[in-house]
Formats: structure tokens, sequence, C-alpha cells
């Protein structure tokens, strides 16, 4: 089994509202973890961008993918949460 590569850092930083900027795999990784309510860790969104993360940290997708797929959770996060 090969290592896992959470030092990638992503495309571009990712900046939470009301929390911290995501830079790296690992802090996508720790922010799902640690921060993400259960209910969110549930949608369809973040199931996406967790699997994503996994291959992406495995080196068996890229890295562009993972930072599209946590924008547009946190997107969709933001927006169920407006209603």
């Amino acid at each position: 089994m090969s290592r896992k590569r959470w030092s990638y850092r992503l495309s571009r930083p990712i900046p939470v509202k009301d929390g911290p900027t995501l830079r790296t795999l690992d802090d996508v990784r720790i922010f799902m973890l640690d921060n993400l309510p259960e209910d969110d860790q549930a949608r369809r969104s973040w199931q996406k961008a967790c699997e994503i993360l996994l291959a992406a940290a495995d080196g068996l997708a890229d890295v562009s993918a993972v930072t599209r797929q946590v924008e547009l959770a946190l997107f969709q996060q933001a927006k169920s949460m407006a209603k």
C-alpha cells in the first residue's frame, strides 16, 4: 500500500467563512473530520469531495478536482444554510 500524500497543495487556497483557509489535502481532511457537521458530511457533495480527496492522496486523482469539489460543496452548504 502506498503512502498517502496529504501535503499536496490545492490548486488555489480555499477560504472557509468563519473557518480556516484550506491550502493542502491535509487541511481539507482535517476540516472535514473536525469542523464539518454530520448532516453536511452526509451530503452528496461532501461525499464526492471525500472520494476525490482520498484518490488524490493516493495519487489517483488530480488535486484540482479536489479543489473544485470542495468549493462546490462549500457553496452548496452555504446555499442550504441561507434557506
